[in-house]
């Protein structure tokens, strides 16, 4: 078995994530707005791929989190499969996309509900994109899939215990 390389995520800065994604969806869909999917399929694209330039961990860096508005919550998680996460919901605002581009707007739209819907789940405490992320490793992928859960007291998916010191 690889050696897992967990280290401490800060919780808090990925809900704060979660309330703007829900935020930002819930515009485009009130206003029908399409463009404003295509600015957050961005925003996740660089959350899953170079998470230090997303504007949502710019904004929580920057601003939030040095102006004490929401306190950190780090806990020892693999960072991994909230990225893989983040791809999964920037896939999820281009399908949005191109199924209003292509004219099939109440589908389009519903997807952004369900996108919506899944977020507010996760904001929760329990990420579809994490539970993905580690099946995949359960069924033997490995590479960007190489990580085990953290905390095996919880189900696939579930946000790590608060650590104990």
């Amino acid at each position: 078995m690889t050696k897992q390389a967990a280290s401490y995520v800060d919780h808090a800065e990925i809900k704060m994530g979660q309330i703007l994604t829900m935020a930002i969806s819930a515009t485009a869909l009130v206003l029908q707005k399409p463009m404003l999917l295509a600015v957050l399929g961005m925003i996740f694209l660089l959350s899953g791929t170079v998470r230090p330039l997303s504007p949502f961990s710019w904004l929580y860096r920057g601003v939030v989190q040095p102006s004490g508005i929401i306190k950190s919550d780090y806990r020892l998680d693999n960072i991994q499969p909230h990225k893989f996460g983040q791809l999964i919901g920037a896939l999820t605002a281009v399908a949005a996309l191109g199924l209003i581009q292509a004219g099939y707007e109440v589908a389009g739209w519903a997807v952004v509900v369900v996108l919506i819907a899944l977020t507010l789940v996760s904001y929760a405490g329990w990420c579809i994109g994490c539970y993905l992320y580690y099946q995949l490793n359960r069924a033997g992928l490995r590479g960007f899939f190489k990580h085990t859960p953290t905390d095996k007291s919880v189900r696939l998916g579930i946000r790590p215990g608060r650590n104990r010191s």
